[in-house]
């Protein structure tokens, strides 16, 4: 992993600003992949997208935030300013209700993001650690997510049958993911398939 140049961007909504990490280059050595569609690699970090602004309490877009300054990644310049920092479950459900929704695709963004932050915990054997009022409501939010995919994205397919088979929905899965039409699929979705015949919901990683 080659870090690229630190950005310096603003709130949008006022003038607290930001350290935004970039890459110049990544690679996926030693990552991880799982059911659900999310990838863990340290050698290529996602960026983050949505974060929150402790000064004026907003949550926004990243990529609505103004660009001020860039400098080298290993530069002392702004050494007072922190890093943008992605959000936690809690934070995302809170984001959904508060933050300007400008497209149907921000809404698939945050409930996605919201069944992947909630599906970490699992991933780290921490599910005891999730609060009663985040499982009272996941499966009202997991629900939307369901009507928001779009079901002419092959993609999109796969993570609607991979969350059907989380829900126990598992002859729905099954009829989902047959709906996929490219070969590209061809390996994961007979894995999620194979998880839904058997009967088994939990999250799994992809081990190939």
């Amino acid at each position: 992993m080659q870090p690229g140049p630190v950005e310096i961007i603003q709130c949008p909504y006022c003038d607290n600003k930001f350290k935004k990490s970039t890459l110049m280059s990544g690679n996926t050595i030693g990552a991880k992949f799982w059911t659900d569609g999310k990838r863990e690699a340290p050698m290529l970090p996602d960026s983050v997208v949505v974060s929150f602004c402790e000064k004026c309490s907003e949550y926004f877009w990243v990529e609505d935030a103004k660009k001020i300054d860039q400098v080298l990644y290993d530069s002392d310049k702004y050494s007072d300013l922190e890093f943008l920092k992605d959000l936690t479950l809690e934070e995302y459900i809170y984001a959904l209700k508060q933050i300007d929704i400008r497209s149907d695709d921000d809404t698939f963004y945050l409930l996605r993001q919201i069944w992947w932050k909630y599906n970490d915990y699992y991933r780290k054997n921490n599910e005891a650690e999730l609060s009663q009022d985040v499982e009272k409501i996941m499966p009202d939010l997991l629900e939307k997510l369901l009507n928001v995919f779009d079901e002419n994205d092959d993609n999109h397919l796969l993570m609607k049958g991979e969350l059907l088979r989380e829900l126990g929905q598992f002859e729905k899965a099954k009829v989902t993911l047959n709906k996929i039409s490219s070969d590209e699929y061809d390996k994961v979705k007979q894995i999620i398939i194979d998880l839904a015949k058997n009967e088994v919901s939990e999250l799994r990683e992809l081990k190939f």
